[in-house]
């Protein structure tokens, strides 16, 4: 089918996101006069600067507390010829109810796509419905949609682009290739490393690599504690002082990226670059080599062992928690070997 406008309705995060994109990219591929957008409830200035390369994208923040919003996303997107929804995050879960009837009014008759969830509705709402599966690449199922829609798949892998900044490391003072970024901050304390983890983690790596600068990365609400890790260290604190865009910059001049399972992960393996990341027993399926390919320079560690019974929910999950760092910091310098300039 022809698609003249086309949107996909997406959890306000950088994975998933991106995910959104990718979906969309390839929709650009065939269709480049497509309008294109991504629905997400909150933080769309966030998602704006991620895509900021991406002039063909629309990000738009609507909500049942915003009128006016939703006014114009009916304006701009009614009659859209295809619309997808947010698979479920999590087993046994579903996607709003509310989002699936604006998804409904917005898609012409044939053109809503969506995701089998445990909502009774879906049936009655959707037109056509992908199986939802954990064992599978997360990428698998926009992939899946595409293929629903009759969509070729013009891209094998997601990647990402940034708006390059030329005077990044002279702003920063650092050289490229000679720097290691770190991300400990996962949003949350649930997907989130244990303080003291954070900082045997970060003088593990200056042990194992004295001669390569550590940058530790984070949002503003992350720079007090950033700056505790990081106390009586050499690294550098770029936690609240460089936007996301800056930090895509510096990702790629780095050497290479260590990292929590979060958006900056995602950025660091779309990029290509040498990537080295935690996660908990939950995301598996985000680093499947499906997602990124068998090529791409990913390092995973995880402690899935500890949740053999099921996912331990506390604080400071235990799968992830589980993790030596000493080990971590070990397999970080010998990437660093791999992929000398």
């Amino acid at each position: 089918m022809e698609i003249k406008k086309a949107l996909t309705f997406r959890a306000s995060s950088i994975g998933d996101c991106l995910m959104g994109k990718y979906l969309l990219e390839n929709i650009h591929a065939q269709f480049p006069k497509a309008r294109l957008g991504i629905m997400v409830a909150s933080r769309a200035g966030m998602i704006r600067d991620l895509c900021a390369a991406y002039p063909w994208l629309e990000i738009i923040e609507a909500n049942r507390w915003s009128p006016r919003a939703l006014l114009s996303l009916l304006k701009n997107f009614h009659g859209s010829d295809l619309v997808v929804t947010q698979y479920a995050g999590k087993p046994g879960g579903r996607f709003g109810l509310a989002s699936k009837f604006a998804a409904r009014v917005l898609a012409k008759q044939g053109g809503l796509i969506g995701f089998v969830d445990v909502s009774p509705w879906n049936t009655l709402l959707y037109d056509r419905l992908v199986p939802v599966r954990s064992d599978i690449a997360v990428v698998e199922h926009d992939r899946a949609a595409l293929y629903a829609a009759g969509i070729p798949i013009s891209l094998s892998f997601p990647t990402v682009q940034y708006v390059e900044d030329r005077n990044i490391l002279h702003e920063f003072k650092l050289e490229a290739g000679k720097f290691v970024v770190v991300h400990l901050f996962a949003g949350n304390t649930r997907r989130g490393l244990h303080p003291d983890k954070k900082r045997k983690l970060l003088i593990a790596l200056a042990q194992k690599m004295p001669h390569m600068r550590l940058v530790v990365g984070g949002g503003m609400n992350e720079r007090e504690e950033a700056l505790h890790v990081a106390e009586n260290s050499s690294a550098m604190v770029i936690a609240g002082r460089a936007n996301l865009q800056e930090t895509m910059n510096l990702i790629a001049r780095s050497r290479a990226v260590v990292s929590v399972d979060t958006g900056m992960a995602h950025i660091t393996a779309q990029l290509g670059k040498p990537l080295i990341v935690l996660r908990t027993c939950l995301g598996r399926n985000w680093w499947l080599p499906e997602q990124y390919g068998d090529d791409a320079p990913i390092t995973v560690f995880d402690g899935d062992a500890v949740c053999k019974e099921g996912h331990l929910a506390t604080a400071y999950p235990a799968c992830m928690n589980a993790v030596d760092m000493e080990e971590v910091a070990s397999r970080t310098a010998a990437v660093i070997l791999e992929h000398q300039p």
